[in-house]
């Protein structure tokens, strides 16, 4: 049965309905809605006016240090004198280059760095090794250290009169570029007082390989068998003292 209302002319207003709990709703609705607002607008304060005043006074005086001081972005205070920016020229990486008894000198040297531990750092060796300072197996020929360096050395020699013993183990010279060993040949016969002066080219370094490749046995060199190389030297032209050659591959760079 439908509930008829308790004032006809306000048919809206039911029986069932309770006031109070309706208006205790609307009220907490529309609290929460308030906090809600004011959630939202917390922090979105205008900036005070000080704030402003302060940090526009600071801008204004760093400004004029800045624009004022003729030294603080000036060209002259980053660049050396007589400095000249090379021009790009977008083309391929210049070639490393290098004279070439310079370029020896200090490639060879630094693969004499593991012979050093027998022979010292002087090439003035030691009671077990034998000196490679003004030694005749050393200056006669590169043919003879070439070899030693491949192969290393076993069995008795006599150097500067004094009989060695100890053996010389190999030093990779057949693993190494041709460069390195023309390298550290020209190293050992050009230091310690030894000046022999020439100066082989890598495709000389093969006429080494070429004799090893010959040799009647494997393993070390004796002192026998590298004593028939005395005095034999490589064949073809050797480089000229001021070269300028490509620091990788061994070119001559031809200059003007």
């Amino acid at each position: 049965m439908s509930v008829q209302p308790i004032d006809s002319q306000k048919p809206d207003l039911e029986e069932s309905m309770n006031v109070a709990q309706e208006h205790a709703s609307v009220s907490r609705t529309a609290g929460a809605a308030a906090r809600e607002q004011q959630v939202r607008e917390n922090g979105l304060e205008p900036v005070s006016i000080w704030i402003f005043i302060v940090g526009s006074i600071i801008a204004i005086i760093a400004g004029s240090v800045l624009f004022k001081s003729n030294n603080l972005f000036g060209y002259d205070s980053f660049v050396k004198s007589g400095y000249t920016q090379a021009e790009e020229t977008g083309g391929p990486p210049p070639i490393p280059q290098e004279e070439i008894v310079a370029f020896y000198m200090s490639k060879g040297k630094a693969k004499y760095a593991a012979c050093a531990s027998c022979h010292n750092g002087d090439g003035k060796g030691n009671a077990g090794f034998p000196p490679l300072a003004g030694s005749k197996w050393v200056t006669d020929s590169p043919i003879i250290p070439g070899l030693a360096v491949i192969n290393g050395v076993n069995g008795k020699i006599n150097v500067l009169g004094v009989d060695y013993s100890a053996a010389m183990p190999a030093q990779g010279g057949d693993t190494m570029a041709d460069l390195e060993l023309a390298a550290l040949i020209y190293y050992i016969q050009n230091s310690f007082g030894n000046k022999v002066g020439k100066i082989y080219k890598p495709e000389q370094i093969q006429q080494i390989r070429d004799i090893n490749s010959k040799r009647s046995a494997d393993g070390p060199c004796t002192a026998p068998e590298l004593e028939k190389f005395k005095g034999q030297q490589l064949t073809g032209d050797h480089y000229e003292a001021g070269t300028i050659i490509n620091k990788k591959t061994g070119e001559v760079i031809e200059t003007e």
